[in-house]
């Protein structure tokens, strides 16, 4: 066995990044204030957005045409922590969208409301979701089994019926459960959908309501509005222009220009998000396929110019321009996630933040990209150089005292159920140690950053990772 100490250590020398940040003494408010909210890109990359920035803006007041919704576009773009776009679920989510403003969360008058970029390219069935949410520790569906290998992002519209699923359910939830399950159907049935092509953008709406209900009603008024926005359709739409227009760039060099393209092949291989990142066929080359009549997606192999998916599942894609946008625009492909971090990170310069995983590789596809740009394009690696890719904005945020006097954290319902978040909650919150916000994390990340060889089971007891919340009630 190993203490948490030792875990502690092993994770800093395998991944010195996150080892700072479990050593991090600063306050959660001074943290986001210092490390967070302060990006600023360069006058050229924020040219460069306005067009994606354009797309943002039409999606949004397409969904929500009528509502009081009011971005403020000025913040810059941020790729923030991937989600797996569903009802929102995992409580490390919720704590991802509020720490990332969490300095200016409760001053909508001044700030105004806020988008997030979220993965939709994900099956219902994914580890945060598994088809459904957790409340008061039961697992409640809301999706049958026959989607869990579909995506989410490409699935029609739907119809919620969260009684069905309690009715279904072999699980005993309490009236208090039952009550705030009710009041969440009706949060749905009040919604305007028709604004909506597709599950996904019905999933932006949904999470904009329940977003509101983890705040008090006394300090509602004030809270800024979060906007999680399904992103891969954004940047499909924006890639399909962006490719017809624009030739003299990293994005456009990796996929179209051979000899460039020869050297990212090499450069890249073995990390996570580009191909054989854990071993041979197990990544994809730029783009995902996807097949429409089962709703999933498959690699896809690039065979002499040629993107091949090995099962026949999709038709084949010439590595062309005129090619790849018509397979963006037949659905046919999808941006992977090299593609959408040297589009979106790299080349436009959004802030990118992310938990243990996501600040890992995308370090490591920064470091290359400025290992590929240093000797080939000094001005590109200028500006690609100041991109902050790691920003760690992830972590619980709400906890609660159990009947026994243990500290139990809260899913995302359950937040909701109880307005987690009040103004005291809140001012007590901002004066937690950033490093205590990690400490959950460090049993995983210790499996995930160690050699098999030298894997030990980690000493600790529940309590041992949250002591920055002894002070909860």
């Amino acid at each position: 066995m190993v203490s948490l100490q030792q875990a502690i250590d092993q994770i800093n020398k395998a991944n010195p990044f996150m080892g700072e940040l479990l050593n991090c003494e600063e306050k959660l408010i001074d943290y986001v204030k210092n490390r967070l909210t302060n990006y600023h890109p360069d006058p050229t990359q924020l040219e460069r957005q306005k067009p994606y920035v354009k797309l943002i803006k039409r999606k949004i007041n397409k969904l929500f045409p009528n509502e009081d919704i009011r971005i403020n576009y000025a913040e810059g773009m941020i790729l923030d922590t991937t989600d797996h776009h569903n009802v929102i679920n995992y409580p490390t989510i919720v704590g991802a969208h509020v720490i990332s403003r969490f300095d200016t969360i409760t001053d909508r008058k001044n700030f105004g409301d806020y988008y997030v970029l979220d993965c939709g390219n994900v099956p219902f069935s994914d580890a945060l979701h598994k088809r459904g949410v957790q409340i008061g520790g039961k697992h409640l569906n809301l999706y049958p089994k026959a989607l869990k290998n579909k995506l989410v992002s490409r699935y029609p519209k739907y119809d919620f019926d969260l009684m069905e699923w309690v009715r279904k359910s072999e699980q005993k939830f309490s009236e208090k459960e039952l009550e705030f399950i009710r009041y969440v159907q009706e949060l749905i049935n009040n919604i305007d959908f028709s604004t909506c092509e597709r599950l996904s953008d019905q999933i932006v709406k949904i999470n904009h309501q329940l977003w509101l209900e983890f705040f008090d009603p006394e300090i509602r008024d004030s809270v800024r509005h979060c906007i999680a926005l399904e992103h891969d359709e954004i940047l499909r739409d924006f890639l399909i222009d962006f490719f017809q227009q624009d030739q003299d760039n990293i994005v456009w060099k990796s996929l179209f220009d051979k000899d460039f393209r020869e050297k990212v092949l090499m450069e890249f291989k073995g990390i996570y998000g580009a191909w054989d990142y854990l071993g041979e066929n197990s990544g994809t080359h730029f783009f995902w396929g996807f097949d429409g009549d089962d709703c999933k997606e498959y690699r896809m192999e690039l065979r002499d110019g040629v993107l091949v998916n090995p099962e026949g599942k999709v038709r084949d894609v010439p590595l062309t321009p005129e090619s790849v946008i018509q397979g963006l625009k037949d659905g046919v492909i999808i941006p992977a996630i090299f593609t959408k971090f040297t589009t979106v990170a790299f080349y436009l310069g959004a802030k990118t933040m992310g938990g243990p995983g996501q600040t890992e590789y995308v370090g490591k596809l920064h470091r290359v990209w400025l290992k590929i740009l240093k000797q080939s394009d000094p001005e590109e690696y200028k500006l690609v150089k100041q991109v902050t890719s790691l920003n760690f904005n992830c972590g619980d945020l709400a906890f609660v005292k159990d009947e026994k006097g243990n500290i139990v954290k809260e899913w995302a319902w359950d937040i909701a159920m109880n307005h987690r978040f009040s103004n005291s909650y809140l001012q007590k919150l901002s004066q937690v140690k950033f490093k205590y916000l990690l400490y959950p994390f460090i049993p995983i990340s210790y499996y995930r950053l160690t050699p098999a060889a030298e894997r030990q089971t980690v000493d600790y007891q529940e309590k041992d990772l949250y002591q920055g919340f002894n002070w909860v009630k």
